[in-house]
């Protein structure tokens, strides 16, 4: 009886409350990654059992400042609370950096003055969802952040940009809403999703591309469904498309060269190749 006696209260508790953060926080990751519930709700139970998570490190010390100074029994289940806290606590300290020193914006865009525009994601984003029009107050926080978010220009014609726009698309598994191919008086425009590879939390992305028969421009605008800090990711997925279409065109490039190079060396050996001409007859010698 007296080993009941002399468990720490506070141990106990810290305990309870770790195990029941954990089993809260992970029933909602896996609920919202799987089966359907809502991003706003998820990120309401998240933040409840961080909270939690938060009270049982709390206690958990509590308690173990009385198991030293009482000789009370209990540690191990303090030291587990703070063990379970921890991994609830893990997610949160881990995008604390990125909270604290990158701008709270949900969305980027390589043309802030005229970003690519949502169509049927217009048609998607209900309820508590971030609004489709680009928030003019987010330009000099991403040019600050984010100097290296242009527009890219190339000297390619426009369909074979879009093409290669495209492609890149379907590489980066991002799934296409809606597409538009460039035709004579309208811009290529593409519109997908992408999921963040743990959470599962949407990113709604659209592209523009423009030009003509000379040069192409590609814009990409890239914005967090739900949540007014996205860390980070977007400028990220912004970068990841960029370097991506760089590197098809030039592979692209470096293919046409060596066809362009191929065909001059075949023309060459078809030309060395053909029957030398007779020479002329020979003038008779005069009588």
């Amino acid at each position: 009886m007296r080993l009941y006696e002399n468990l720490s209260k506070r141990a106990a508790w810290s305990y309870r409350i770790a195990v029941l953060s954990v089993l809260v926080f992970g029933g909602a990751f896996v609920w919202h990654r799987f089966f359907g519930l809502t991003t706003p709700l998820a990120l309401k139970i998240m933040g409840a059992a961080i909270a939690g998570a938060i009270i049982a490190v709390f206690v958990a010390i509590a308690g173990l400042v009385a198991i030293w100074n009482n000789g009370d029994r209990g540690a191990e289940r303090a030291a587990a609370a703070l063990f379970l806290a921890a991994l609830v606590l893990a997610v949160p300290l881990w995008s604390l950096p990125a909270l604290l020193t990158l701008p709270r914006i949900y969305e980027v865009t390589s043309d802030p003055g005229a970003p690519p525009a949502f169509d049927r994601v217009a048609r998607i984003r209900q309820g508590q969802a971030n609004p489709i029009r680009y928030d003019a107050a987010f330009a000099p926080l991403q040019a600050q952040a984010y100097p290296d978010l242009k527009p890219l220009v190339v000297q390619r014609p426009l369909i074979d940009v879009y093409t290669s726009v495209r492609d890149v698309v379907k590489t980066l598994n991002w799934k296409i809403l809606e597409e538009q191919a460039p035709e004579a008086t309208k811009a290529g425009h593409i519109e997908a999703v992408d999921k963040t590879l743990l959470f599962g939390f949407v990113e709604d992305i659209a592209i523009r591309v423009t030009g003509n028969a000379k040069s192409a421009r590609v814009d990409i605008r890239s914005s967090s469904r739900f949540g007014q800090h996205d860390l980070g990711r977007n400028a990220e997925r912004v970068r990841r498309f960029m370097t991506e279409v760089k590197n098809r065109l030039a592979a692209l490039e470096r293919l046409e060269r060596m066809e362009r190079v191929v065909a001059a060396r075949q023309a060459e050996e078809k030309e060395k190749a053909k029957p030398q001409s007779k020479p002329a007859n020979r003038r008779r010698d005069a009588n």
